[in-house]
């Protein structure tokens, strides 16, 4: 199976949020890793990679806990995004919250994280599959600076 992966870059202007995020704690971890799953399971067997299952491991996330941002709605896990250098990963918002400018809006929480500390221009990487998160990260300023096809049959 082969697949492509684009790599983007910001190239917008200032950004703006209203969310309130809070790091990662390990009583989240039954909930975030079926979010994440439930939000990467269809690429993952469309695109035929395994395990399509593909949350890290409870210890794995407590060592990230610092880089892992959790969005909450009346109490419950809505949305994540993972910030690692200049890096923006892992951005997911539970099945039940999509549809509603969250998506849009911790991507841009993450920009302002970005900003406030300094760093290159945020970078993020998306399968071409996503065809929805591709435009979405276009309109939000992002555009395509390097294309990769890899190939999991060799």
């Amino acid at each position: 199976m082969k697949f492509t992966v684009h790599t983007m870059e910001y190239a917008g202007g200032r950004a703006e949020t209203s969310l309130d995020l809070r790091n990662y704690q390990d009583s989240d971890y039954e909930e975030y890793r079926t979010m994440y799953n439930g939000c990467f399971l269809a690429m993952r067997t469309a695109l035929e990679l395994q395990p399509a299952e593909c949350c890290a491991g409870r210890e794995e996330l407590a060592r990230r806990r610092s880089e892992i941002w959790i969005l909450e709605i009346s109490g419950t896990l809505a949305g994540s995004v993972a910030v690692y250098g200049n890096e923006i990963d892992d951005l997911v918002v539970k099945g039940e919250f999509q549809g509603r400018g969250l998506g849009r809006g911790l991507l841009q929480w993450a920009l302002a994280l970005l900003e406030s500390e300094g760093g290159g221009p945020a970078v993020l990487h998306v399968a071409d599959w996503n065809r929805r998160a591709m435009e979405m990260y276009r309109k939000q300023g992002f555009r395509i600076i390097k294309t990769e096809v890899i190939d999991r049959t060799a």
